[in-house]
């Protein structure tokens, strides 16, 4: 972590507690695991994949251990300088008037915005920071509460989209195209630990589901969610997933993100030229 992220790190928390934070995932004593800064907060529970769903929670001293946290993000100058260009800043008024941020990336014509539900509920007026310093009025067009996934317009944006694969194998590596709290690209280092079924409530809701997510070896800090995982898919500079919560074990360094394959399925069944309904605050 940078000594500027180690500064901004204390005021980012607190802007979390008063509800202007995006997802950051804090054990509680009952042994479950819960999303802060969301009008609903959810209970993420951590299920394989490969077996049913069960009552069993992981107990309080063992958050997932995704191993250690990389150094590098492997991409090249050139590259990242690329990546960043197709990453923006989403912020606006929400519930209570309280100004809340988060992250988002470009995809498909490049005025479209992927970022998190999550950070759209209440927020009729969203503004979306480009990397040139532009900013500009967007509309929601697209909302999946299940996988925690927004889609904004922001007309005359004009970014470099990402393409979308979840067809990387564990261990991948590359950057969390995150901001940092004043609006400032800060792509951060992850690591894919492997495939995971996580079991929490609905963004804005109270219903039980399960989101099919990235376990991973990541520092992520408020306002980071709904970041691009991007990485290098044979050759090309790729979104395989959207960061959108993280635990706290010891110093940090467990992150999740939604994969590639839900986000490309609300791409497909959306009219992306249509407003969306804004979800209310609960």
């Amino acid at each position: 972590m940078t000594s500027r992220r180690r500064l901004l790190l204390g005021a980012a928390i607190a802007a979390a507690v008063a509800g202007a934070g995006i997802a950051a995932v804090n054990l509680l004593g009952d042994g479950t695991t819960t999303v802060t800064g969301d009008p609903r907060p959810p209970a993420p529970v951590e299920e394989d994949p490969a077996v049913a769903p069960s009552s069993t929670r992981p107990p309080l001293d063992d958050p997932p251990d995704p191993g250690p946290v990389p150094d590098d993000h492997g991409f090249s100058e050139t590259d990242l300088a690329a990546a960043v260009k197709s990453s923006v800043r989403v912020y606006g008024p929400a519930c209570r008037g309280i100004v809340r941020e988060g992250s988002g990336f470009a995809v498909g014509d490049g005025d479209l915005v992927v970022t998190i539900a999550h950070l759209m509920v209440g927020m009729h007026e969203p503004t979306v920071e480009l990397h040139d310093g532009r900013q500009l009025g967007a509309v929601l067009v697209a909302f999946d509460p299940v996988n925690d996934l927004a889609v904004l317009r922001a007309a005359g944006a004009g970014l470099r989209p990402l393409p979308l694969s979840e067809a990387v194998p564990d261990g991948t590596v590359g950057a969390v195209l995150a901001w940092e709290a004043e609006g400032a690209p800060d792509p951060t280092p992850f690591r894919i630990d492997r495939p995971v079924t996580v079991r929490t409530d609905i963004v804005n809701g109270d219903e039980r589901i399960e989101r099919q997510s990235w376990l991973l070896a990541a520092q992520t800090e408020v306002g980071d969610s709904g970041a691009a995982l991007a990485a290098d898919v044979d050759g090309r500079l790729t979104a395989v997933g959207v960061a959108w919560g993280a635990s706290r074990r010891g110093g940090g360094g467990v992150a999740y993100a939604t994969r590639g394959g839900p986000l490309a399925e609300l791409l497909d069944v959306s009219d992306l030229d249509e407003p969306a309904e804004v979800p209310a605050c609960s």
